[in-house]
């Protein structure tokens, strides 16, 4: 590689680096809906790689984070960009140890599921006191 063309690679990361760093990056989506057996996430954002996406469990706390990395042909000089971060705490009804996230084109979702299968769920009528 020429030293032209090892400028221009450079500075085509930087701009694209800078443009995601002032607004110019598509928004995390995250969508949470419930099935028979879990509750599943959703994580999305176009252009953006699923392989970006990070899920890490810190004690009762599922954290959910996204970084756009800068690619070097020095990786000493690597950069990662948080783009999105998201500490959920893992609710008592669901067992932690079962949770897993599966990558699908475009999007990553986890899954949460219920200890025991079940997750009781009722509604609680409010009271008038006047």
């Amino acid at each position: 590689m020429n030293a032209m063309d090892n400028a221009l690679k450079g500075m085509g990361g930087q701009i694209d680096l800078l443009n995601t760093l002032y607004g110019g990056s598509s928004m995390t989506r995250m969508e949470t809906e419930q099935e028979d057996d879990r509750l599943v996430i959703t994580l999305s954002a176009p252009g953006v790689s699923p392989e970006a996406f990070n899920v890490l469990i810190d004690g009762n706390k599922l954290v959910l984070y996204t970084l756009l990395q800068q690619r070097n042909t020095d990786e000493a000089q690597a950069l990662a960009v948080p783009m999105f971060l998201r500490v959920l705490d893992i609710p008592p009804f669901v067992d932690a140890e079962q949770i897993e996230a599966v990558q699908e084109p475009g999007r990553v979702r986890v899954h949460l599921p219920f200890k025991n299968g079940e997750h009781h769920r009722r509604r609680i009528e409010i009271q008038k006191w006047f």
